[in-house]
C-alpha cells in the first residue's frame, strides 16, 4: 500500500480507476516521472495542462532512450495520475489537471 493510499479514504480510494493501486506499486518509476514533469511544467506558469501529454512525453522519452523496449502503460491509468497529482499538490496548483467524476475522463 502506498503512503497516499493509506491516507485516502476508501470512498476516495473508489475514485482510482480500477486496479490503479496495484499497478501504481509496480510502477513508481511512472509516477516518479510524471510528477517530475507536471511540477516542471507548473513552475513554468501553466495554469492547466494535460495529463495525457504528459504520459506521451514520457513514452517519447522512453523511447529515445531504448529504442529495443516498448513503454507500456494502460491509458486509464492516466486520469489517476493526474488524480493523485492533484491530491499531492492541489493545494499547491489548483486546478492544473481537470478532474472529471466518471472514471478514466479526467484529463
Amino acid at each position: 500500500m502506498t503512503q497516499t493510499e493509506l491516507k485516502l479514504s476508501v470512498a476516495d480510494q473508489l475514485r482510482y480507476p480500477d486496479g490503479f493501486w496495484p499497478w501504481l506499486r509496480d510502477n513508481p518509476h511512472i509516477w516518479q516521472a510524471f510528477r517530475v514533469k507536471a511540477i516542471r511544467m507548473a513552475l513554468l506558469g501553466r495554469k492547466r495542462y494535460s495529463a495525457r501529454t504528459i504520459i506521451e512525453t514520457i513514452r517519447w522519452d522512453t523511447d529515445l532512450k531504448d529504442s529495443e523496449t516498448t513503454f507500456k502503460i494502460n491509458d486509464h491509468y492516466t486520469p489517476g495520475l493526474a488524480r493523485l497529482f492533484m491530491h499531492d499538490y492541489g493545494h499547491k496548483w489548483p486546478g492544473f489537471f481537470n478532474l472529471r467524476d466518471s472514471q478514466g475522463m479526467d484529463e
